[in-house]
């Protein structure tokens, strides 16, 4: 889940007030000016992508807006010094734009605040930096989405990314000619936050910088998704400025020592090696890449093709992979977010754990909750946190589980780094599971092996399909060996510039988790930067207790062995789904959902012959729905969830 980026909230732009030099283009002297560009003309927003919507888009050739020149009327994007006031005309619609000036209070420029429509769209930013003499430096950026960059008419950065707004992400080394440079910088957008931060750093400064922390710099990162095998050596445009053009080589061994593939590109970019190149068994990868001085600079990695050894159970996790407190079973229900001051509210609508350090133990213990304590990391000094913690706080009576990573594939950590963690706590605890969080789907047959519990957070709203939800869950108990219980990390927040989920597509969401067999809950996030849902959203809140009651009040029903039965049903446009579930007691329960999300239907259940009845009750509501034949019918909304209870 992408819950931790950096420097993330989008900057408050202002107007600043006309200068003697207004007319003409914000200018920075070098090496004068050693902090953030804040002011700037902008230009836009220009269409990008216009055919494709926030669900089908994605980074690519299709950003025609990225990879048109959209100032030729000014002559070009390579030509153009554009004063403040200067507009220009499409050709096409006759739309006209014109270049304004803008000073940022923050290092971050935010066009998601300054353009109507910001979603779909390119924009543009000038300014000039003039120097006495000719000299090297380096434009470190950062951007959301992808960015270009003209010096002087020149191309000299281009990097088309979907990616979080930052600072400092990508050196860019330039020589600054005498006089008056002009820099142009292009920034795309799908969806969500939109902007750049752009300064010029001393070129001496930034080569001596990353070379003090080569360490970091060289980390190399491999991970297998779908028929490939991925690996990077440091991030883009970082280590790159030590040799500019220079390329990493890599090679992946068998355990033999013998050389499967190599391949070479530039530092930071995934290179894709086809797995079928690979017997199943370990792998080691290593990168090399030369310094001018003749120096190569090494990383290795250890790697593994094919299903990684998985131990047994702890003792709190039962064969009907229901989770248990002193040897009974319960449903978990948690979420991420909650200070220490939250806990006792939490525990009175209905949560039973939260997201929780170390250090917020007792406090947890106190309020009556349990705690997925959070570790993140893969080297050896994570490990060796991992052991001491586990070791210490093994017996404390609010662990639950230990959360040895959050999105291991997103975040592309090592991936044998992550099994040792695995069985180093199984090795120390053999009572609480391990559980890791996993949002791509491709990450399932691979870190999955790697935990106890795996928890799928699917984050649709609003960009993606909501649907996902099920059927990334189903993915994932199809990945496994059948003993591994899946959780659902739901969303209760809002992505940068978007919106939370309403109600209904909450309660939807939670309900079709359900539907494929899920055997615990928590959702991302009680609080979130400003987001803070029983104050933000007082609806969804609401909502939120409505559904744990009712969690709470079935639980012995999401407890039950299996998924349950899948039931047959005839609608208009197929799109109702059905289980029906026992609770051991003689009662069962029907739950079916409707996954169309503008329009109701109509449908038909078929009830199997063992279930003998002439009507059955539906859950919140008064009223109740006759069985003829052993059929249900029933109207549902759109995205609208039944639960029918059978006596």
């Amino acid at each position: 889940m992408k819950k931790f980026p950096l420097l993330l909230l989008p900057a408050f732009l202002v107007w600043s007030p006309l200068s003697p030099s207004a007319a003409s283009a914000p200018t920075y002297r070098f090496p004068e000016t050693t902090g953030f560009l804040r002011e700037w003309l902008i230009c836009g927003p220009f269409p990008n992508a216009a055919e494709r919507g926030f669900i089908d888009f994605r980074h690519g050739r299709q950003c025609d807006g990225f990879f048109r020149d959209c100032l030729l009327p000014q002559g070009g994007e390579r030509q153009v010094s554009p004063s403040e006031g200067d507009s220009l005309a499409d050709s096409e619609t006759g739309k006209r734009y014109t270049w304004r000036r803008i000073l940022s209070d923050t290092d971050l420029i935010s066009f998601e605040n300054l353009f109507t429509p910001n979603n779909l769209v390119v924009a543009y930013a000038f300014c000039l930096i003039e120097t006495e003499n000719e000299t090297p430096a380096v434009l470190s950026l950062g951007s959301n989405d992808g960015i270009r960059v003209f010096l002087n008419g020149e191309m000299v950065h281009e990097f088309h990314i979907d990616r979080w707004l930052g600072k400092d992400i990508d050196l860019v080394p330039v020589t600054l000619k005498r006089g008056a440079n002009r820099l142009l910088i292009k920034v795309d957008e799908g969806s969500g936050d939109w902007g750049f931060s752009a300064r010029l750093r001393d070129h001496a400064t930034v080569l001596k910088e990353v070379g003090d922390n080569i360490e970091r710099h060289k980390k190399l990162t491999v991970a297998t998704y779908d028929d490939d095998l991925s690996v990077a050596f440091g991030e883009p445009y970082q280590i790159s400025i030590l040799n500019p053009g220079a390329q990493v080589r890599v090679q992946v061994r068998d355990s033999t020592g013998q050389v499967k593939g190599l391949l070479s590109g530039p530092p930071g970019h995934k290179l894709l090696f086809p797995l079928f190149a690979f017997e199943e068994g370990p792998l080691q990868i290593r990168a090399e890449f030369p310094l001018p001085s003749g120096e190569i600079v090494v990383s290795e990695l250890a790697h593994y093709k094919g299903p990684l050894p998985r131990h047994s159970p702890p003792a709190n996790l039962g064969a009907d992979l229901a989770v248990r407190r002193e040897g009974k079973p319960f449903f978990p229900i948690g979420c991420y977010g909650a200070q220490v001051g939250d806990y006792p509210l939490l525990k009175e609508v209905g949560y039973n754990f939260v997201v929780a350090p170390l250090e917020h133990l007792d406090e947890v213990h106190k309020a009556g909750l349990l705690a997925a304590v959070p570790f993140h990391g893969d080297d050896s000094a994570y490990l060796a946190h991992l052991e001491e913690a586990v070791r210490k706080y093994k017996d404390h009576p609010a662990v639950l589980c230990w959360m040895l990573a959050d999105e291991p594939e997103f975040n592309r950590l090592n991936l044998m780094g992550i099994h040792r963690a695995y069985e180093l706590v199984h090795t120390i605890d053999g009572v609480h599971p391990t559980y890791l969080v996993i949002t791509d789907p491709r990450g399932y047959e691979t870190y999955g092996r790697c935990c106890d519990v795996l928890a799928v957070d699917t984050y649709p709203i609003s960009r993606r399909p909501i649907a996902n939800v099920g059927a990334y869950i189903a993915q994932a108990r199809r990945s496994s060996d059948g003993d591994l219980p899946i959780w659902h990390c739901g969303q209760m927040f809002a992505w940068p510039s978007d919106r939370p989920p309403t109600p209904d597509e909450h309660r939807y969401m939670s309900y079709l988790a359900l539907l494929e067999g899920v055997k615990g809950m928590l959702w991302f996030a009680h609080r979130y930067q400003d987001f803070h849902v029983p104050t933000s959203d007082p609806a969804l809140w609401e909502a939120q207790k409505r559904l744990l009651a009712e969690l709470r009040e079935l639980e012995p029903f999401w407890l039950a062995e299996g998924r349950g039965q899948s039931l047959e049903v005839k609608s208009r446009t197929g799109k109702v789904r059905a289980v029906l579930r026992a609770d051991g007691k003689g009662r069962r329960l029907v739950l079916a959902v409707n996954s169309a999300t503008e329009e109701g239907d109509s449908a038909t259940i078929a009830l199997p012959s063992e279930v003998q009845a002439s009507s059955c009750a539906v859950h919140g509501e008064d009223r109740r729905i006759p069985l003829s034949g052993n059929v249900l019918k029933d109207e549902f909304q759109p995205l609208g969830v039944r639960i029918y209870l059978i006596e």
